[in-house]
């Protein structure tokens, strides 16, 4: 490779990376809290305590940890067999835990986009694909990154663009 092509690829890499929009979501960004998926079941209940429900099927086991009230909770799923590693993690309510990148129940959609770039897909609530900045469409969405076999999903509210837009729930799983 000659020395203009090689310039013009450094060039193009920087001016790429300064638009903030060159992001790949890795497998190490599957973290929300302290809780990891693969993570064994035991580690979650010794850094959260003990769940306070618990549901079984044939599919998978899950596990509700309430905190800070009883309309505030995070669920931990595992497979219902002897390992219990975590498949999916979610959160609902005002719960404080957040993902590595510090987003949380009630960022932004804009603080979403920031920490993780343009998503993979952006669904209406019919799974329609729209962009996060849709002004034609303003109710829901769900905004959906993958990894390595990994989802990480943040359910948005209602508004007419992604900084009005606010995280309702976050989700993050073991595609199967």
């Amino acid at each position: 490779m000659n020395i203009r092509k090689l310039g013009m690829t450094v060039v193009t890499m920087l001016a790429i990376m300064a638009t903030g929009t060159c992001f790949a979501v890795s497998k190490e960004d599957f973290v929300i809290g302290n809780i990891r998926l693969g993570q064994p079941l035991t580690e979650v209940i010794a850094k959260y305590g003990q769940p306070v429900q618990q549901e079984q099927s044939n599919e998978y086991s899950r596990y509700y940890f309430v905190k800070e009230g009883n309309a505030k909770w995070f669920l931990v799923d595992t497979a219902p067999t002897d390992d219990k590693s975590v498949l999916c993690v979610a959160l609902n309510g005002d719960v404080k835990m957040a993902t590595k990148a510090g987003i949380k129940v009630g960022s932004t959609g804009a603080e979403v986009k920031n920490a993780y770039g343009e998503p993979d897909s952006c669904l209406d609530v019919n799974n329609n694909r729209i962009a996060t900045d849709d002004k034609n469409y303003q109710g829901p969405c769900i905004v959906s990154y993958e990894a390595d076999g990994l989802s990480l999903q943040f359910v948005l509210s209602e508004g007419k663009d992604a900084k009005e837009r606010k995280v309702m729930s976050i989700a993050m799983r073991v595609k199967s």
